[in-house]
C-alpha cells in the first residue's frame, strides 16, 4: 500500500490558530469573568490563567510548525493560513479608536493585510507542485 501524499499541518496548523484566537477573544475566558466575585481568583490570578491558555497553545502552535516533518510547501501553506486568520482576527477585533495606538496599529494592519495577498498569491499561482 502506498502512503498518503497529503499532510495534515496546514490543516492542524490553521486550527491551532483559530483556538488561539478564541482563546483571546471567548468571554469566558477573560479576566473579567475569571476574576468575577463568584470566582476563586482576583485579578492576577485570572490573567496568568488567561495568558497561560493563550501562551500554551501559542507554544503548541510554534511547536508543531517547528518540528513536525512536513514538505516546505505544506510548512509554507500552514504558516500562510495562520497568518491569514492572525491578520483577520487583529483587523476585526482590535479597537483603533485608541488614540495611543490606533494610528501605528491601522497603519501595519494594512501592511500586513498586503503580506497575506503576497502569501496568497504565491499559493494561487499555477507554477507550485505540491
Amino acid at each position: 500500500m502506498l502512503p498518503s501524499l497529503r499532510n495534515p499541518k496546514p490543516l492542524v496548523s490553521t486550527v491551532l490558530a483559530l483556538l488561539i484566537v478564541v482563546a483571546q477573544i471567548v468571554p469566558f475566558l477573560s479576566v473579567e469573568t475569571l476574576a468575577g466575585p463568584t470566582t476563586p481568583w482576583d485579578v492576577v490570578q485570572a490573567g496568568a490563567i488567561h495568558w497561560g491558555i493563550v501562551g500554551g497553545l501559542a507554544l503548541i502552535w510554534f511547536f508543531v510548525q517547528l518540528f513536525w516533518k512536513a514538505p516546505v510547501e505544506s510548512t509554507k501553506l500552514g504558516l500562510a493560513a495562520s497568518a491569514t486568520i492572525f491578520w483577520l482576527a487583529l483587523t476585526l477585533f482590535f479597537n483603533y479608536a485608541d488614540p495611543t495606538y490606533g494610528g501605528p496599529v491601522a497603519f501595519f494592519s494594512l501592511m500586513g493585510g498586503l503580506g497575506v495577498v503576497l502569501l496568497w498569491t504565491r499559493f494561487i499561482a499555477d507554477e507550485i507542485a505540491f
